[in-house]
């Protein structure tokens, strides 16, 4: 090979170099997916979805499908959100019901484990979504709770559903579980399209209170957007409010609690189909 055929085949693998560096720092879609700075340190905000695909979802709002204005609502939001926070989504309702009270009851996977440079992992995943099955609200939390042990920082969960637990769980039961076992975790919910359901809309406010969250209504794709825009982004206090004869404040230990959370096994649930 001549000096001259070397230094062509030099300068063309530094262009080579120079052109994928170049590319991966300009295109979100070639970034790395590798998590930016320690995602578990205390000054870290970790906000874990916990998103709705049951059957229902299939039904309109002004003629369009909920979950397609969920979709199309959280993909808009995840992507402005702030780049620091660690975000994560767990769904629940993925599955054809098998009429098996374990299977059906269960369904509810961990899709993104919560991190900071995901953000397009997350919109994919919610992308592939079809909405066929239960509605397995306690079970998902429960299991959401311990998604978020790991992380020392501020927590919470973003709950959206759009009507009630139809495993046989009582969800709030579950929150106000955490609140007396001193689990530093506060539940944000949105109830998407539920104005006209008034024992959902109990159910899903007594989450988010029982826990000093907040509850969203949203019965359009600008509610939406709004409800999960201030969840996500908000600044959170990191302590609970527990009410006695007087509001108190406390101060929680990061392993303490999670021993009182109760197991909930979903062959032992009934079955409520949804309408």
């Amino acid at each position: 090979m001549t000096k001259k055929s070397k230094l062509f085949y030099l300068l063309l693998f530094f262009f080579l170099y120079c052109l994928g560096a170049y590319s991966q720092s300009s295109n979100p879609f070639l970034k790395s997916d590798k998590p930016r700075g320690n995602l578990y340190s205390a000054d870290k905000r970790s906000v874990l979805i916990v998103f709705d695909a049951s059957g229902s979802m299939e039904d309109k709002i002004n003629g369009e499908t909920k979950i397609h204005i969920a979709k199309r609502v959280l993909e808009d939001v995840l992507l402005k959100a702030t780049s620091d926070i660690n975000l994560g989504l767990r769904v629940y309702g993925l599955s054809q019901p098998a009429n098996n009270p374990y299977f059906d009851c269960s369904d509810s996977k961990l899709l993104v484990v919560p991190g900071t440079n995901n953000r397009r992992s997350i919109v994919s995943e919610i992308q592939k979504i079809l909405p066929r099955g239960l509605t397995p609200i306690t079970y998902s939390l429960s299991q959401a709770v311990q998604d978020l042990r790991p992380y020392k920082g501020e927590k919470s969960i973003l709950l959206i559903s759009d009507g009630l637990e139809t495993c046989g769980g009582d969800p709030c039961q579950l929150a106000q579980t955490l609140v007396t076992s001193n689990i530093d975790l506060k539940i944000d919910v949105v109830g998407f399209g539920v104005k006209d359901d008034w024992e959902a809309q109990q159910q899903l406010m007594c989450v988010a209170l029982s826990t000093n969250g907040k509850y969203y209504s949203a019965d359009s794709a600008e509610q939406l957007t709004q409800g999960l825009t201030e969840s996500i982004n908000k600044s959170v206090t990191g302590r609970i409010i527990t009410m006695l004869n007087k509001p108190v404040e406390v101060k929680t230990e990061e392993t303490a609690g999670y021993e009182n959370i109760p197991v909930i096994k979903p062959e032992k649930l009934d079955i409520k189909r949804k309408n």
